[in-house]
C-alpha cells in the first residue's frame, strides 16, 4: 500500500491558507502588475519614440510610503474620446500608496493615512498633428489641457471602476503658482505648476470584485463616507520635447503638503530621462 504524500498535502494546505490571508493580495498585485506593466511599456510613447524615463519607486526610500515600483499604462483611445481628438496618444507612469499587509490593500483607501488618495508619476502626451500638447505657440502653458489629463486619469482610470458615477465625480483645480525656467531631470525650461485640488476620494466599501482590485487590493479600511471629496495638493513639472513630439508632465497629488514635498525631493528630483 502506498503511503499518502503527507508533506505535499501540508505544503498545498499552507499555500491555500496563505491565499486567504490579506498579504496574499499584495503578492498577487506584485505578480500581476509587474507582468502587465512590462507589456504596456512595449506599447508606450517611450518605446515608439525611442527614449525612456527612470522613476524611483517605494523601494528607493526607507519608509513604507509608496508601492515598490512605478508602473506603465497606455490608453490612447480612451483619452482620444475624452478630448475628442483622434491625434492624441497617452502613456501614464504612475505609483500609488504602499499596501497595508494587515488590511490587504493599498493605503490609497485609508482616510487616516497621509498618503490617502495620493499618486505620483508622469503623463506623456503626443499629438500626431505636431502641436505641443499643453502649450500654446508662444510657449505658455495651456492650463485647461494640462488639467484635463489628471482629471481624466482620476475618474476614468481609477474612480469609475470603483463604482463612482460620473455625475457624482468632483474635480476642482485652483492653480496657486506657476514658475518657469525650472531645471528637472537634467533639462532646463520646465514649468512648475502648483495647485489646490478638490477631488472625490477613493475610500469606499467594496460591493463586488473589479479589475482595479488586482493592483490596489480589495478596500478593507473603515469608511466614513463613500467617495467623499478631499482637498489635496498638486504639483506638475511640464515640458515639451520636440525631438520626440511628446509633452511630459511629472505629477504629484497628495493629501498632505509634507508628503508632496518629500515625494518631489526623494523621487521626482531623482527621475531621469534618457
Amino acid at each position: 500500500m502506498k503511503k499518502r504524500p503527507v508533506k505535499s498535502i501540508s505544503i498545498l494546505s499552507c499555500i491555500f491558507l496563505f491565499c486567504l490571508t490579506p498579504p496574499a493580495s499584495y503578492v498577487r498585485s506584485l505578480a500581476v502588475m509587474s507582468i502587465y506593466s512590462r507589456q504596456m511599456e512595449k506599447e508606450s510613447l517611450m518605446a515608439a519614440a525611442g527614449f525612456d524615463i527612470e522613476m524611483p519607486g517605494g523601494l528607493s526610500t526607507r519608509e513604507t510610503d509608496w508601492y515598490p515600483f512605478v508602473m506603465t499604462f497606455v490608453d490612447n483611445e480612451g483619452f482620444q474620446n475624452y478630448m475628442n481628438n483622434e491625434d492624441l496618444s497617452l502613456t501614464i507612469l504612475y505609483n500609488f500608496p504602499a499596501f497595508s499587509l494587515e488590511h490587504g490593500c493599498s493605503r490609497l483607501f485609508d482616510e487616516s493615512s497621509p498618503y490617502y488618495n495620493g499618486f505620483y508619476g508622469a503623463y506623456l502626451v503626443s499629438d500626431r498633428s505636431g502641436q505641443p500638447f499643453g502649450f500654446y505657440s508662444d510657449g505658455d502653458i495651456n492650463k485647461n489641457n494640462i488639467i484635463s489629463v489628471p482629471k481624466f486619469d482620476f475618474y476614468w482610470l481609477v474612480l469609475e471602476d470603483f463604482g463612482l458615477s460620473e455625475e457624482d465625480f468632483v474635480f476642482d483645480c485652483d492653480i496657486t503658482s506657476i514658475e518657469k525656467n525650472v531645471i528637472c531631470s537634467g533639462y532646463d525650461e520646465w514649468t512648475r505648476i502648483d495647485a489646490d485640488i478638490t477631488v472625490s476620494g477613493a475610500c469606499h466599501t467594496a460591493e463586488k470584485n473589479v479589475a482595479s482590485y488586482l493592483q490596489y487590493g480589495r478596500p478593507a479600511f473603515d469608511v466614513s463616507s463613500e467617495f467623499s471629496p478631499v482637498t489635496m495638493k498638486g504639483r506638475i513639472y511640464a515640458r515639451y520635447f520636440p525631438e520626440w513630439n511628446t509633452s511630459i508632465f511629472y505629477y504629484i497629488i497628495a493629501s498632505k503638503e509634507k508628503v508632496l514635498e518629500k515625494c518631489d525631493k526623494n523621487i521626482l528630483s531623482l527621475s531621469k530621462i534618457f
